[in-house]
């Protein structure tokens, strides 16, 4: 009997299967035209994933892709993958509005309502209402937060001076908090004396990571599987800290709002006071109280999409940009140079960054050698040409950036050096606009680059004005850890002297 059992499921699954690869035909018959060299027979690429850790996985693929062409075609079990780096074609689908849903490995990263990782038709609604909220004038009005907050920042470093080397990311990483959550909430956490903002940064590094392992290794992305393991209970746990910061201050407003409306009438009748900080929150409300265009968790969601991508970006390109000027002490000083010429003030206004041009070609290049994000991915829902192939419907199109930004077809024989000169007017000009897209790029690129370099552009220039920076470390010695954010896996250290001639002291907006 039990044989009789076995043969009737036997062929009910054979006859699943051939459906199964029939509905699939057209995508099955233009996959097989592309290139497949990470393909192994019946299990694809998921051995990538077996036995490799983050970094292990990075070092992998980033030193076997550079031996490839795109575009490259690879199985996760029935999920299409096909990566792309050729800026012209880049520049296709960046730009498609097929293109614009995120690729399905995206929602173990969670967040659906949030700006970051909303399906297409609710990222239309929350990118039009959310434009304002990083406009020049929103921008301008953080402009006085980021100096306070720079000058705090300085101020913190000087027991640092002439001790040894040590790890600035952590560091960076509060200043960035201690920013973002005063322009999202309103919440100075400077003020508070725990070690909050430490944990807060711990538990969000740690719940994204394990978010991100999750995505390479495919056995996984079953939620009926995932759910039994200790990963994904110790995920939950640190979701639920990570949201409490923003879920309790938007429902203590919510309570506000009802038992002191008045207050807030005043509040959004000053929103275009650009010497008033415009609150990501404030914006959101007004979402969730007039035009319903969110809810709750909208909220939420957005809050701590904000949160996370300004915090994780900020840090780790001001760690990142002072590693590499500790690196290469001659672009240091050139920079300093530039800096110490054009401002002579210790308050930086917003019109002040446009005349450092050196600053903006450093920066780029510490974006080019290492991006914040080293891969994107989305899914195109229509076929789409790219040169002379097809890439059928369905497909999780992936980007490395890494890739991209390390081409020596594009950036020369020293691709893999740091070199500012490569972002000069006359090398930008020889250059595809795509072959540089350190937050992705096209119709859904990162709705905050602005706020990003502002914050970023105003904390380098106090710190470098203030410090020499040194390190032990070379760029050739660097490892790399895959994960939400790509992190150096030797840390960023430095060391600091006090500048002789800086006479940097904490400055009020007047």
């Amino acid at each position: 009997m039990f044989k009789i059992l076995l043969a009737i499921a036997g062929f009910f699954l054979l006859v699943w299967y051939y459906l199964f690869r029939r509905s699939r035909r057209r995508m099955y018959e233009l996959a097989a035209k592309i290139p497949g060299p990470l393909d192994w027979p019946l299990i694809g690429a998921i051995h990538i994933g077996v036995g490799r850790g983050p970094t292990e996985i990075f070092n992998y693929l980033f030193q076997y892709m550079h031996t490839l062409r795109s575009p490259i075609r690879a199985w996760f079990g029935h999920l299409l993958v096909i990566l792309i780096d050729e800026p012209e074609h880049l520049a296709v689908i960046l730009n498609s509005q097929d293109c614009l849903k995120k690729s399905y490995v995206y929602r173990f990263v969670g967040f659906e309502k949030g700006l970051f990782n909303a399906p297409p038709e609710l990222w239309r609604v929350l990118r039009k209402q959310l434009n304002t909220s990083f406009s020049n004038a929103a921008t301008k009005s953080f402009v006085p937060v980021f100096n306070e907050k720079s000058d705090n920042l300085v101020s913190n470093l000087r027991h640092h001076v002439g001790r040894g080397q040590f790890d600035f990311l952590a560091i960076a990483g509060e200043y960035s908090l201690s920013t973002s959550s005063v322009n999202a909430l309103g919440l100075d956490l400077d003020n508070d004396q725990s070690d909050y903002k430490k944990r807060y940064l711990e538990n969000g590094e740690k719940m994204f990571t394990l978010k991100f392992t999750r995505i390479y290794k495919a056995w996984l992305h079953p939620q009926s599987i995932y759910k039994w393991t200790a990963s994904y209970r110790e995920e939950i746990r640190r979701l639920k800290f990570f949201q409490n910061m923003s879920r309790n201050i938007f429902e203590t407003r919510k309570r506000m709002r009802l038992t002191n409306p008045e207050s807030f009438s005043a509040a959004e009748r000053d929103e275009d006071n650009v010497r008033r900080p415009q609150l990501f929150i404030e914006r959101l409300e007004k979402m969730y109280f007039e035009s319903k265009t969110t809810d709750d968790e909208g909220v939420i969601e957005n809050l701590d999409t904000f949160l996370f991508a300004s915090n994780d970006t900020t840090a780790s390109l001001v760690s990142t940009t002072l590693l590499l000027l500790a690196m290469y002490q001659d672009v240091q000083e050139r920079l300093f140079q530039e800096i110490r010429d054009t401002l002579p003030n210790d308050f930086i206004e917003y019109e002040d960054l446009a005349k450092l041009t050196y600053l903006d070609m450093v920066l780029k290049e510490t974006m080019r050698l290492i991006p914040v994000v080293a891969v994107v991915a989305r899914e195109n829902e229509k076929e789409i040409q790219i040169g002379e192939y097809t890439i059928p419907a369905n497909t999780q199109i992936v980007v490395p950036i890494i890739k991209v930004h390390r081409d020596k077809n594009i950036w020369g024989e020293r691709a893999d050096e740091f070199d500012p000169e490569n972002f000069s007017p006359e090398n930008c000009a020889k250059r595809h606009p795509y072959a540089f897209i350190p937050f992705s790029g096209g119709i859904r690129n990162c709705v905050g680059i602005k706020y990003a370099y502002v914050s970023l552009k105003i904390a380098l220039i106090k710190l470098i004005k203030s410090y020499k920076f040194s390190t032990t470390l070379k760029l050739c010695d660097l490892e790399y850890h895959a994960s939400m954010v790509m992190r150096v896996v030797n840390g960023y250290l430095v060391s600091i002297e006090q500048r002789v001639e800086s006479s940097h002291q904490p400055t009020v907006d007047q």
